[in-house]
């Protein structure tokens, strides 16, 4: 199957290879090309027009391992991903991410059992983001062997900014129309929306913000 899939691809990227529109050609292939099958232990959801679909290939861009079972992605159509991984340890987990996200050489690790890693709409990952919602190591006192460190739910609003090499651990919520800045480090949970955190550990460093993805001299000529 996986020689099905690479002999797939190369069709599809010779046909659009003669399409004169780049920005054609790469929508195309986010929406043609695969990266992989479903690993065993998770089912695999597309988004579409707002209905769960099942799928077994992989979007194009992402690449995901598996080891536990009954867990579900939920990705929507429109993410993109370039080299983006998402590694699941343990059983009946859920990773959801919306539309519009996208995500460039980002790792999401979703551990434990019955966890909920949840991404909202238009978020844009940078480079090298990590996140976390466990420590996949037991912590304990000397002589208990009772970890303190277990895993824990993690969210993110919509139209959040995560710069590059910021990082995210477990329990943390980020809200709506945030900015995570380069190599922050978000241990907490946030309720303000509209709010730049920085930092390690992260704090609220501005608030009554908002950003966009364009750079800021269009904004300067217009």
């Amino acid at each position: 199957m996986k020689i099905l899939i690479h002999i797939y691809n190369i069709i599809i990227r010779l046909f659009t290879g003669i399409i004169p529109s780049r920005a054609l050609r790469r929508k195309i292939r986010e929406q043609y090309v695969y990266t992989q099958i479903c690993p065993r232990g998770a089912r695999y959801y597309v988004v579409k027009n707002g209905k769960k679909v099942k799928q077994n290939f992989i979007k194009f861009g992402l690449h995901i391992s598996v080891y536990g079972t009954g867990n579900e992605i939920i990705i929507d159509e429109r993410a993109i991903f370039s080299n983006a991984h998402l590694t699941i340890r343990g059983n009946n987990n859920t990773f959801s991410l919306g539309k519009n996200t996208s995500a460039c050489n980002a790792t999401f690790h979703l551990y434990g059992n019955n966890q909920l890693m949840s991404i909202g709409e238009d978020c844009m990952f940078s480079y090298d983001v990590e996140i976390w919602n466990g420590d996949a190591h037991a912590i304990f006192k000397k002589n208990e062997k009772i970890p303190y460190n277990i895993s824990k739910d993690l969210t993110i609003g919509n139209h959040v900014w995560f710069g590059a090499y910021s990082k995210v651990l477990k329990g943390a919520k980020i809200p709506d129309n945030s900015i995570v800045a380069m190599d922050a480090l978000v241990t907490s949970s946030f309720s303000q929306p509209n709010i730049i955190l920085a930092g390690s550990p992260a704090k609220i460093v501005k608030e009554n913000i908002s950003w966009d993805r364009k750079e800021p001299e269009e904004f300067l000529c217009s």
